[in-house]
C-alpha cells in the first residue's frame, strides 16, 4: 500500500504545467537602423510662414532671420520647403513689398524634382529701405500628378534704424 500511495502522488505532481522555455542568449535580436534627423529637427528654430489664400497645395515652409533686419543693410532670409506630396519640378517666386528690395537674380528660385517630407533649404537676400513691418512674398508652383498649383506665402520683418 505504501508503493501505491507513492506512486499516486507522483502522478499528481505531472499535472502542473512546464515553465515556458528561456530564450538562448546567444540569439541575436534584430536592430532597426538609425534614421537622419526628423523634420521637425531639420527646421528646429525656424517659424512657419503665414500661407495667404486657400491653396490646399500640401507644402510648408519655415522661415528663419539669422540677424535683426536693419535699415539700409542687407539681410539673408533662410527659407525650409516641407512638401508633403512628390513633385516633379517647381519654382519659388520672391517679391518684396514697399520698402523691401531683393538681391538681383534672387526673385526666382527654380526647384528640381522633390520629395516628400524632405527638408529643403534655400537663401533669399533682400534689402529694407522703410522702417516697420515689411512683408516678403513667395508664392511656390509646384507640377505634381500632372497638375501645376500654387501657394503663396508672407514673411513679415520688423525694420528698425
Amino acid at each position: 500500500m505504501l508503493c501505491t500511495a507513492a506512486a499516486a502522488a507522483g502522478c499528481h505532481r505531472d499535472n502542473q504545467p512546464a515553465p515556458p522555455p528561456k530564450p538562448a542568449s546567444n540569439v541575436a535580436v534584430p536592430v532597426a537602423p538609425q534614421k537622419g534627423p526628423t523634420v521637425a529637427e531639420q527646421t528646429a528654430g525656424m517659424v512657419e510662414a503665414a500661407s495667404q489664400g486657400k491653396s490646399q497645395l500640401p507644402i510648408d515652409l519655415k522661415f528663419e532671420l539669422p540677424q535683426r533686419p536693419t535699415l539700409g543693410q542687407a539681410l539673408a532670409v533662410n527659407v525650409a520647403l516641407v512638401p508633403q506630396i512628390d513633385a516633379s519640378a517647381g519654382a519659388i517666386e520672391v517679391a518684396g513689398g514697399d520698402g523691401l528690395s531683393i538681391a538681383p537674380g534672387a526673385n526666382r528660385i527654380d526647384l528640381p524634382a522633390l520629395e516628400s517630407g524632405h527638408v529643403y533649404r534655400h537663401s533669399v537676400s533682400v534689402t529694407p529701405h522703410a522702417e516697420g513691418v515689411l512683408l516678403l512674398g513667395l508664392t511656390l508652383t509646384l507640377k505634381h500628378d500632372e497638375i501645376v498649383e500654387s501657394r503663396s506665402f508672407s514673411i513679415p520683418l520688423i525694420v528698425e534704424r
